[in-house]
């Protein structure tokens, strides 16, 4: 099954337990909470979800931290409320592809009660804690039970983890360097690491293998490449085991940029790259011939964000725009065509003024958005209540 995450993570803040109050009650069935935020026809709300919030001098709010398939019939948006000092109400939103909705919440706000990564694999849910003070340790519960994996000596540090269609992938992320990207497969509960070398890269699980999308620049083989996973055994001086990688394709590219966003559908993966010139420029590689081809270059509009992006099946890259004026920020979301030309498909009118995008799927043949809109009360500024909407393209 596919799975699709890319969360990065910095390991900034150390966790505090419930240091603001919050309210008792859920109100996330509660429709007398729901307000109008969306005002296009162009879009619908196909998910809709009021979290109310008693906040305190620590301020915060709301944060996306994984919007992906658990498989490929549900889309599942994770989020969770950070304030200064610390980490509460971790709560999961789950739409099917028959536009069915479940909100689940911890009863709780323990630390492994926060799981960002979740996976539908061989019939159990598998599901990830990474501790907030602690790169080299994670916890991963299958159908709910901790089954006390570790980063053994075949694994690196956890720099950027993200979850695969059979387990979690764990990158490197070294410029310009030796990189490498380990496998827990939660079949084998084994690890496996593979090197390679990358300026920048993405990483992939197609037909139980690893692949990786790598971009190089400022060397002698700059451009675009595709490495594939092997079982050449290479043992270190201190007796950890990697795997060297198999390059299977390159494109050749003289003017670099950097990685912005990729996707992956069935196989084929689409890497989007912030371009040299004012460009974008979106690559379709495939993992069943290896081919690298360009399907899109485009011109670059307006100002965008670089945590909410994607790129649907037929390689069209979607920005999230981010406007701002007088101190408040005005989202808007604008389709690159492969085609050629750009439209803005959300204008900053089709949403309630301080509402934010905070991530984009493409999903169920639509471009699916996360957006969230405090709502404060008047005559309380530390009562508020968050909508948090699914909205999806018609």
């Amino acid at each position: 099954m596919k799975v699709l995450s890319g969360l990065t993570l910095t390991i900034l803040f150390t966790l505090v337990l419930l240091s603001s109050c919050k309210k008792n009650e859920d109100e996330s069935t509660n429709t007398a909470n729901n307000i109008t935020i969306l005002n296009t026809n162009e879009w619908k709300v196909v998910s809709h979800h009021a979290q109310p919030k008693t906040q305190g001098n620590l301020g915060g709010g709301f944060e996306t931290q994984a919007f992906s398939l658990q498989s490929p019939n549900e889309l599942r948006w994770y989020l969770w409320f950070k304030h200064m000092s610390g980490y509460q109400d971790p709560i999961e939103i789950i739409l099917n592809n028959l536009n069915t909705v479940v909100v689940n919440k911890p009863t709780g706000n323990t630390g492994t009660d926060f799981r960002p990564f979740k996976t539908i694999y061989g019939g159990d849910t598998w599901e990830t804690h990474i501790p907030f003070s602690n790169t080299y340790s994670l916890a991963v519960f299958k159908n709910n039970q901790n089954i006390n994996i570790k980063l053994d000596s075949n694994a690196t540090n956890i720099r950027r983890l993200q979850a695969s269609e059979d387990g979690l992938l764990n990158n490197s992320e070294v410029n310009g360097g030796t990189n490498t990207v380990s496998h827990f497969h939660f079949g084998t509960n084994k690890w496996k690491t593979n090197a390679f070398f990358a300026s920048q890269f993405v990483s992939v699980r197609f037909d139980n293998r690893t692949y990786v999308i790598n971009l190089n620049k400022n060397t002698s083989q700059d451009g675009l490449g595709i490495h594939s996973e092997t079982d050449n055994k290479v043992t270190g001086s201190q007796g950890n085991i990697v795997y060297t990688m198999q390059e299977e394709n390159h494109l050749t590219m003289s003017s670099v940029g950097f990685i912005l966003h990729s996707s992956q559908h069935g196989d084929n993966v689409f890497v989007a790259i912030d371009a040299n010139g004012n460009k974008f420029e979106v690559y379709k590689i495939n993992l069943t011939n290896f081919t690298i081809q360009k399907v899109l270059d485009e011109t670059k509009v307006g100002t965008y964000t670089q945590y909410a992006n994607e790129i649907d099946d037929e390689g069209n890259l979607y920005i999230v725009e981010n406007r701002v004026e007088n101190q408040t920020s005005h989202f808007s979301i604008r389709k690159y065509k492969t085609t050629g030309g750009n439209e803005v498909i959300l204008k900053e009118t089709g949403l309630k003024e301080h509402t934010q995008i905070h991530a984009l799927k493409y999903f169920n043949d639509k471009l699916h958005a996360a957006v969230v809109y405090r709502q404060e009360n008047p005559d309380n500024w530390m009562d508020n209540t968050y909508h948090m909407q699914i909205i999806a393209k018609k």
